[in-house]
């Protein structure tokens, strides 16, 4: 059974979160009211890592702290296993581990107090508890304080799961970690996917995003603008073609910028990378028209995609830099 036919584990419909307030004094307006996210609407299904992307601002930490209860909305609805977000939020948290990359825990605790803690709200599963011990090698002996960075997100990270929770929530959980230590963390998250756990991560990683996530959904400007699997977003929404041409061949870089749908050109050397968005046609026609040494396309990565989204706001940064 694909991710898709799975049950809903996770539903947000229709959120939308307003901050602050807005009075109308005779001509003039007081105070300030911003929307900081409108009419979010996803799902994220039993056994899958669903990716949430969005730069600071766009709304994915408003998101989540909706979901765990943490802020009451404006309008919307939010059920996780069927249950209300708020109504039902303490049978919720029983199955639920939530990591974040904000580190406010206690100093003076050690490791294994931090978990034992975390047991009295949720029931620690022991053999778990003891992969998660062998997957990290923070000493739990030592205080808070005394860690490291990295080996402070270790401790978060076993203290979340050590229920070995049905649902987790992820915000920013590789912060600090080192390469191979998140390279542990992404082989443990996609075990528990194939165990039939339910991962929803907020990164600014694309990397990991890609590497880990069944589907993933981009929010922009508190608007989600796509909902789509990593496979399926990276085929039809960008590609990137290499191409060296033959000696006097070779075309400038704005007649590359004039074919439709090429979003960018890049010339190292001989060698000239376009990415273009969809429909390659145009672009193929334009090139297989010259003698060619050598060329490759291939899927761009999420990354590329990603900035597509963002590229009127990439042109204006480009046109302030200009100006300076």
């Amino acid at each position: 059974m694909s991710a898709s036919e799975n049950p809903s584990v996770l539903q947000v419909k229709n959120l939308t979160k307003v901050y602050g307030r807005e009075f109308q004094l005779g001509s003039r307006k007081i105070g300030r009211r911003v929307e900081a996210v409108t009419d979010v609407s996803f799902s994220v299904n039993k056994g899958e890592i669903f990716g949430f992307l969005g730069p600071n601002g766009a709304g994915k930490t408003t998101t989540i702290r909706s979901i765990l209860g943490y802020l009451s909305i404006k309008s919307g609805n939010i059920k996780i296993n069927g249950l209300d977000y708020l109504k039902d939020a303490l049978e919720i948290r029983e199955s639920l581990g939530f990591i974040r990359s904000e580190i406010d825990l206690y100093g003076n605790f050690t490791g294994e107090e931090i978990i034992s803690y975390f047991g009295k709200f949720r029931q620690i599963d022991q053999k778990f508890l003891n992969r998660l011990r062998s997957t990290f090698k923070v000493d739990l002996t030592l205080e808070f304080n005394n860690l490291s960075t990295g080996n402070r997100q270790q401790v978060i990270i076993i203290a979340a799961l050590a229920s070995n929770p049905d649902l987790v929530i992820l915000d920013e959980p590789s912060s600090g970690l080192d390469p191979l230590m998140a390279a542990r963390f992404h082989r443990l998250l996609l075990h528990m996917r194939d165990e039939g756990k339910t991962i929803f991560l907020s990164s600014h990683n694309l990397m990991e995003v890609q590497e880990i996530c069944d589907r993933v959904g981009i929010i922009r400007k508190g608007r989600i603008i796509v909902v789509e699997t990593v496979k399926e977003l990276r085929t039809k929404s960008m590609q990137q073609l290499t191409v060296e041409f033959s000696d006097g061949e070779a075309p400038d870089v704005a007649e590359f910028q004039a074919i439709p749908n090429v979003f960018s050109v890049e010339k190292k050397a001989d060698i000239f990378i376009v990415k273009v968005q969809e429909d390659v046609n145009d672009l193929m026609k334009f090139v297989t028209a010259r003698r060619i040494k050598r060329m490759t396309l291939t899927d761009s990565s999420l990354e590329d995609i990603f900035l597509t989204y963002y590229k009127d706001e990439l042109d204006l940064i480009e046109e302030g830099m200009k100006e300076e």
